[in-house]
């Protein structure tokens, strides 16, 4: 049994889905970081691409998977830190940074959560109506 959800253009949405990481990994690794613009302002870009990942994959996934992409999201924002912390120029590592990456993840969960229906199967009874 699988936890994906029955969509006919999957493929599609999960290849989306693994530009959307990288473009992410991109972003927290290159040097020189992201710009200050107000307090706090890393935070809230952790939690917004975090909450847009968790969104995103639970799009794909059925509800009794979201735990465990909760943990995925989690350990790749971990993930994250940790090469941050390796990185020899100009990146650190911070647990607020976690934090944020967490909210993000709750938030995204808790939008799929509240929509019920996957977007993805909305999206895709749109482009084909009856």
């Amino acid at each position: 049994m699988t936890a994906f959800r029955q969509l006919r253009l999957a493929r599609l949405w999960f290849l989306i889905g693994a530009v959307l990481i990288a473009v992410t990994l991109y972003f927290a690794l290159k040097p020189g970081g992201p710009p200050a613009g107000f307090p706090y302002a890393d935070k809230v870009y952790h939690a917004s691409a975090f909450f847009l990942l968790s969104a995103w994959f639970a799009g794909l996934f059925e509800r009794r998977a979201y735990l465990w992409l909760a943990v995925a999201m989690l350990a790749f924002g971990i993930g994250i830190e940790i090469a941050q912390y390796l990185m020899p120029y100009g990146r650190t590592a911070e647990v607020g940074d976690v934090v944020a990456d967490g909210v993000g993840v709750v938030l995204g969960l808790l939008l799929a959560v509240v929509l019920r229906d996957s977007l993805f199967a909305r999206i895709e009874k749109w482009l084909t109506p009856n």
